[in-house]
């Protein structure tokens, strides 16, 4: 990238003092500037625990940019370390309200990147590089795509004994255990032995209040976990654990009935929704296979056969056939 842009550095950021500013991101086709928001607030000459916040990797994921604006509109008060939020990563795809990069490709999956590559690589090597310059925790904000709502939830690999141990202490009220994912944030910072947690939560191109709060309570309880912020009551620190994930997808093309509410505990044998014909006759009902909680549900009406319509997390142990987890790993929004 020859453009000049932005190089994070510390040592510029005076001590005890916040800090909003629009820094310089590579240009649209070598032309036009790109500015995106950067908040920093070094609250001591000691950077460490330094908190990174990330949102919208995807360019059309924009609850994880109203959790960073009600962070850095909160008058936080930090005691120690250093906190970084980047509200729009993918600016390009957020300008065009889109999921990815101009080259087409989604930055999610082109972490590490190098500077020799595509643009969605070298991008990537530019994110990566400047974030982890200095952090020791990182939260990446997800929400569903447009058309597909999540409920509030974290994703991470809980094989790792220091990120479980982490996620015991935050408040959040479903974890869903996740592997890593190619070419994603969250893998590129695990290589680097520092842990990375994504956040999901809404549906693409919507804001949703409530999860708002939900991302911004995660924030806050790291914050405080590692001392950093005074501790706050509100803080709920049980939490659900899913282990198994599938999405349940339409057997044949119709209108979607939904039958279920988003984050329900349903039962084997439950109908969570009906496909009916144009006319209003019932093609078929769609019922749970096994126990679980609804993670996300798809907000279309008009089906075609293969749509996934229901993400599921299944609260005991389940056999999932291979090419299921092989599509499913295709809808995951991380």
């Amino acid at each position: 990238m020859r453009d000049k842009v932005f190089e994070l550095n510390l040592e510029n950021y005076e001590v005890g003092q916040v800090t909003q500013e629009f820094i310089d991101f590579p240009s649209f086709y070598g032309l036009q500037k790109v500015k995106a928001p950067l908040y920093v607030y070094r609250a001591s000459e000691k950077t460490s625990p330094c908190v990174v916040v990330t949102a919208c990797i995807h360019g059309d994921e924009i609850n994880g940019l109203r959790i960073a604006q009600s962070l850095m509109k909160s008058k936080l008060k930090l005691l120690k370390g250093t906190l970084i939020i980047l509200p729009v990563v993918n600016i390009y795809g957020f300008l065009n309200k889109q999921r990815y990069l101009p080259d087409r490709k989604d930055l999610n999956r082109c972490f590490p990147g190098q500077t020799k590559g595509s643009f969605g690589s070298r991008f990537a090597n530019f994110i990566l590089q400047n974030i982890t310059r200095y952090g020791d925790v990182f939260i990446d904000l997800h929400s569903g795509g447009p058309g597909r709502f999540n409920i509030p939830q974290i994703r991470c690999d809980l094989s790792n004994k220091d990120l479980k141990e982490l996620v015991e202490k935050i408040s959040i009220p479903l974890v869903v255990n996740s592997s890593l994912r190619d070419g994603s944030l969250r893998e590129a910072i695990n290589d680097l032995k520092k842990p990375c947690i994504v956040f999901e939560g809404g549906e693409g191109l919507r804001l949703d209040e409530t999860i708002t709060k939900y991302g911004v309570n995660l924030v806050r309880s790291t914050l405080s976990h590692l001392g950093m912020i005074k501790p706050s009551k509100k803080y709920v620190f049980d939490k659900v654990v899913i282990e198994k994930t599938r999405w349940i997808r339409a057997q044949e093309g119709g209108i979607l009935i939904n039958k279920a509410h988003r984050g329900k505990v349903v039962k084997k044998g439950e109908v969570v929704g009906e496909l009916r014909q144009m006319t209003g006759e019932l093609l078929h009902k769609i019922r749970l296979e096994n126990d679980g909680v609804i993670l996300g549900i798809s907000q279309a009406a008009l089906i075609m056969a293969g749509d996934a319509l229901y993400n599921i997390g299944f609260l005991e142990a389940v056999n999932t056939e291979e090419d299921e987890e092989f599509f499913d790993y295709f809808d995951l929004d991380m």
